[in-house]
């Protein structure tokens, strides 16, 4: 019995300690907790530093300082777990939704996340889910939230279903001979025939014959004869089908299908930009054409022919370029010197004797009063001058002074700000402090009494900048420049009011420089000697006694100011040769674009497509931190290597794997004061890493405006770092350079295009000289070299 008791006291006394024992969590204090949390952030365990920053608030919720601690890290590890999900996902790893989930259940105001979330559930999850909600019949009703977001599912599913404009794909691609005379529905159903196309006619269709004389043309550019000579059109309706009617207005209007397009303005940065571009594309498009502009989003949105959206994507590109930009550096230079020496005795100047007469005093009293007066009066009487002495006169004397002052002081100031600006966009730079100045007075006339208040503004005093550069394409810079460097030299009173006195250097102008060309705006140099002599004459003049009977006082001063400017474009917006060539875009009525292939052949829309694609990958890829990075290793790698390679060859028998260079100018035949291009084309290349040559021609003929990169080396996307070097004398050095760890190309294409403005008639002759080849493993490859030339009349 007593055993019993034993153990049923024991338990009561477990139960009452465990109930009063604090929980573990509680046992800790705030600081403790916050502590942990700190110590984890340090070792990036965001995790841990969440929970313990959390546990802290929960103590003290009423503690900022808790509370910004769980507010800051709750942000960090939900945007951590978001960041890791999304790089599981890149690779596939079904984890990426714990991720998502993870960072969704930290913060719940995640959008990111819960839009993560929500676009990487599978379709059967959907699926799965309405099915068990059918399943379960008359039980309780979907939340709202469910079918809100399957709603969302539904109608994505249905954007991600709509198709684009219809392509045409023909089963055969062979060049199309045909000699005869038929009628025009027959000659198109022996085309589309031939190349496995089915063919509708409208019912307005009015067919005649008419003569065709093919040889060896493609697709689309029998269609498009056929259709000039018939009077006709065509347009695709499905990948095999095509549907022709009689060209006229209302017959596009009523056939021609049209699509909606969004284009994305990346450069404007301000909203006259894209309204400038709206205009532009107003004015080329049909004014029937719908086009809109989005100002808040930079998006212009469009619903053209598919011909219409592909012209405009080709406008958007030419208009919206990456601005250049431009750092000027702005050196005031000012020296000022100041030189005194004063030199010599000044012996007293002036000397004169005045008499001094003797005191006589006086007293009087007054019999009324106790108070009695003394006064005393000075002269010289008659009495006194028969007794004359020298206490009678007084003697004055000017001071005499010995002079040996030496003072000589040096000023340098040199101000050399930095400005960066956009190209067109103005920039302003101010340096120094506000000084006020009164601009007047007002009285007040409320009160009994007047009251003067006076005005005030604010005067910038120091260096002010204002500049506005202007990138044009032959690498010249022009500059709308205002500097102003201004100081406080003094101050005086007018009306009562203390003014500051401002001294200023102010100089505007518009000038046109070179890249990195220095130039002095304006300058001052300011002299001044005086020369001042104080002493006894005659004696104060001769050679050497001058020193002990005068003082020499000479001054020297001299002020000079230089303003110089050099301006450095850091950032480049080059015109390409898509940008600048003339693209056939059909008739007034309606436009129609051709297409041509990778040889310049025209080719059908198919393979154009895939080299357009293939060609905007190479040319937009937008270029990060990293690729300019290892472009300017490559280029500092370049410059290492020496530009003369044994291998190279000039003539002779071009040997087997030998990289071919040829100089191919667009036209030979030239006018004076034309601007013409010049390709550096590369031939039979094999893992072709960098090409450095030398250009030589008669620069009495041709003189060089700019280099631009070919396409060759930047095929692939990655860019290709581009140095250039004129020597002046009709010598150009270039090194293309692909970046490291970026491979080698393989094929034929253009290096380099130098672009030439013809300055006098005769004969150039362009060749190469000093060329080398390096594949990706640095080693030498053999060229061979071959001019070109140019006429100039």
């Amino acid at each position: 019995m007593a055993d019993c008791k034993r153990k049923v006291f024991l338990s009561l006394l477990c139960a009452v300690v465990t109930c009063v024992a604090p929980n573990k969590s509680l046992a800790q204090s705030a600081a403790k907790w916050d502590k942990r949390g700190n110590e984890a952030e340090l070792r990036n365990d965001f995790d841990a530093a969440f929970e313990a920053y959390r546990q802290a608030h929960l103590l003290k919720p009423k503690d900022l300082r808790y509370e910004t601690h769980y507010e800051r890290m709750r942000f960090q590890a939900s945007n951590a777990h978001l960041d890791r999900g999304r790089v599981l996902r890149q690779s596939g790893d079904a984890g990426a939704m714990k991720e998502f989930a993870r960072a969704l259940q930290i913060d719940r105001g995640n959008q990111s996340a819960a839009q993560e979330l929500l676009a990487s559930e599978e379709p059967s999850n959907a699926s799965h889910a309405s099915g068990s909600a059918v399943a379960g019949g008359g039980g309780a009703a979907a939340p709202v939230g469910n079918l809100q977001a399957q709603h969302q599912k539904r109608v994505r599913r249905e954007i991600d279903s709509l198709d684009s404009p219809v392509e045409l794909a023909p089963i055969s691609m062979d060049p199309i001979t045909m000699h005869l005379v038929e009628d025009s529905k027959v000659i198109y159903q022996a085309i589309a025939k031939l190349a496995g196309l089915n063919v509708i006619f409208d019912s307005d269709y009015n067919s005649r014959r008419i003569a065709v004389d093919l040889s060896n043309v493609s697709l689309n550019d029998s269609l498009r004869i056929v259709g000039k000579i018939a009077g006709t059109f065509w347009s695709p309706l499905t990948e095999n089908t095509i549907f022709v009617a009689q060209n006229n207005r209302a017959k596009h209007t009523d056939n021609d299908g049209l699509a909606v397009e969004t284009f994305y303005l990346t450069n404007m940065s301000q909203q006259n930009d894209a309204n400038e571009v709206l205009t532009a594309l107003r004015n080329l498009l049909d004014p029937s054409t719908k086009i809109f502009l989005l100002a808040s989003q930079n998006a212009i949105v469009i619903r053209a022919t598919p011909a219409e959206l592909v012209l405009v994507q080709k406008l958007i590109d030419d208009f919206d370029r990456t601005r250049s930009e431009v750092v000027v550096d702005v050196a005031v230079l000012e020296v000022s010197r100041d030189l005194e020496r004063n030199l010599g005795i000044t012996l007293p100047t002036s000397f004169s004797v005045s008499a001094q007469a003797s005191n006589a005093n006086s007293t009087s009293s007054s019999s009324s009063s106790s108070t009695s007066t003394s006064t005393s009066t000075s002269g010289l009487t008659l009495n006194t001058l028969g007794n004359l002495n020298g206490t009678n006169f007084a003697v004055t004397l000017s001071s005499a002074s010995l002079n040996a002052l030496l003072s000589d002081s040096d000023t340098r100031v040199l101000q050399n700000p930095r400005v960066r600006a956009s190209d067109g966009q103005q920039a302003t730079l101010k340096i120094g402090s506000k000084i006020p100045v009164a601009t007047g007075s007002t009285t007040s006339t409320l009160t009994s009494t007047a009251t003067a208040t006076t005005q005030f503004t604010y005067v910038d005093v120091g260096v002010n900048i204002d500049m506005t550069p202007t990138v044009h394409l032959d690498h010249q810079v022009s500059l709308k420049m205002k500097i102003e460097v201004s100081s406080q030299t003094g101050s005086t009173t007018i009306s009562g009011v203390s003014e500051p006195i401002i001294s200023q250097r102010l100089v505007q102008q518009v000038i046109q420089l070179k890249d990195g060309e220095p130039s002095i705006l304006a300058g001052l140099l300011q002299q001044s000697d005086t020369k001042s002599v104080s002493g006894t004459p005659g004696l104060g003049e001769l050679p050497f006694l001058k020193y002990f009977f005068s003082s020499q006082d000479k001054k020297q001063s001299s002020d000079e100011i230089v303003f110089l400017l050099i301006p450095h474009i850091v950032r480049e917006s080059p015109l390409t040769e898509a940008n600048t060539r003339v693209i056939d875009s059909g008739t007034s009525q309606s436009i129609e674009l051709r297409h041509r292939g990778p040889n310049g052949r025209l080719s059908d829309t198919k393979d154009v497509d895939d080299v357009g694609g293939k060609e905007q990958a190479a040319t937009s890829q937008p270029t990060s931190a990293a690729n300019a990075a290892s472009a300017m290793l490559g280029q500092l790698a370049a410059q290492a290597r020496p530009l003369v390679s044994p291998t190279t060859k000039t003539s002779g028998a071009i040997p087997s794997a030998s990289v071919v260079l040829q100089v191919v100018p667009s036209a030979v035949n030239q006018q004076i004061g034309s601007t013409f291009q010049v390709a550096v084309t590369a031939s039979h290349a094999v893992d072709l890493f960098s090409a450095p040559f030398q250009v030589n021609f008669d620069p009495k003929v041709l003189s060089l405006v700019r280099v631009d990169n070919g396409e060759l080396l930047g095929r692939d996307g990655q860019p290709a770092a581009l140095q250039q070097r004129e020597s002046g004398n009709g010598v150009v050095s270039v090194s293309v350079v692909r970046p490291p760890n970026a491979g080698g190309v393989t094929g034929d294409g253009s290096l380099v295009i130098l672009t030439f403005k013809a300055v006098g008639s005769g004969d150039s002759t362009l060749t190469l000289t000093n060329m080398n080849a390096t594949d990706s493993k640095q080693s030498g490859l053999a060229v061979v070299g071959k001019p070109g030339a140019v006429h100039v009349q």
